[in-house]
């Protein structure tokens, strides 16, 4: 298997180091005999991860037109180990196995991605995902739009700007004790500092018990004290270089998990590459509207960036 797609995941190929993590989660959680059911679950969460780069590995070198297919296959492996460190059961039902979204099957004229829409389901697996692995319950028949979808991709907003010439987001700087955020937000939010520290503080209190403040200083504000070593710190969004962006627009961020987004999106490309081939081949040959940068960034910026928000939702600490 391709290096570059195991060495994250290459100390769980070893069923004792394997055990001793389910374990530690399956203790944290108050499941009872963690080691037997980590001992139950061990070859079920390797297979998942083998399987899962495996799969990574062929849409690595694989043509284009079938490369979403491949890397949809290896996104489901992988959200499947990461429930197995939760979930010692799963699947416990056929409920569980199904995709959780569903796209129209049949594209209108002019077809465009970028607003094409991706509606949720009531049971599956990305519901059960969500609710594993984030603590989250989604709203059944939610409509998500690519383009908004796509907005919510920190790795993406360098395009997104040069393709719309407008930026739709602020880049926050770190610093020791906090992060720095440009003081215009209030303006844009229409907010006060106490209001926008509420707005912060309602995520934040959700997963941290962290104490923060805001506070103003000459030319930004400073939101200190938030855990920077969470999986999930919403309304930030962060790119593979680890800096932290907000967007402009607060109207637009869906407050998914950065996971639940990529899985959207993939899912609604591997359905057009298998069933609207026609469609597929044209946008590959032709380059006709927006949709072929954005698909073709996202494909390259994918197997990177989930590798690495996979990595840390299976590892404990």
């Amino acid at each position: 298997m391709n290096k570059e797609f195991t060495e994250r995941f290459l100390p769980y190929f070893s069923t004792t180091y394997t055990r001793t993590i389910l374990s530690s989660h399956y203790q944290s959680l108050g499941i009872t005999d963690p080691t037997r059911q980590s001992y139950a679950t061990c070859y079920s969460f390797i297979s998942h991860l083998k399987h899962g780069c495996l799969y990574y590995q062929q849409a690595s070198t694989a043509p284009l037109e079938i490369k979403p297919l491949l890397f949809f296959y290896g996104f489901i492996q992988f959200m499947k180990a990461s429930i197995l460190t939760k979930d010692y059961q799963y699947p416990s039902s056929s409920q569980v196995l199904a995709h959780g979204v569903t796209t129209r099957k049949r594209k209108k004229d002019a077809y465009l991605f970028l607003e094409d829409e991706v509606k949720t389901q009531r049971n599956g697996l990305y519901s059960h995902f969500l609710s594993q692995m984030f603590h989250m319950k989604h709203v059944e028949g939610e409509r998500y739009k690519m383009k908004n979808l796509f907005i919510q991709i920190a790795d993406l907003h360098p395009l997104i700007t040069t393709l719309t010439n407008s930026s739709i987001s602020y880049q926050i700087k770190k610093r020791a004790k906090g992060l720095l955020i440009p003081s215009d937000i209030l303006d844009q939010y229409h907010m006060t500092q106490n209001r926008l520290y509420q707005y912060f503080n309602k995520f934040i209190s959700e997963q941290s018990q962290k104490q923060t403040s805001l506070q103003a200083s000459e030319k930004d504000l400073i939101l200190n004290g938030l855990d920077m070593n969470r999986k999930y710190i919403p309304p930030f969004l962060m790119n593979k270089e680890k800096e932290f962006f907000l967007l402009k627009d607060k109207e637009t961020h869906l407050l998914l998990p950065e996971l639940a987004v990529l899985y959207l999106i993939l899912y609604n490309l591997s359905m057009i590459c298998r069933y609207e081939v026609e469609w597929w081949n044209d946008l590959i040959s032709t380059y006709e509207g927006m949709d072929y940068p954005y698909i073709l960034t996202f494909l390259d910026m994918l197997p990177y960036k989930s590798i690495h928000l996979f990595h840390q939702l299976i590892q404990f600490k």
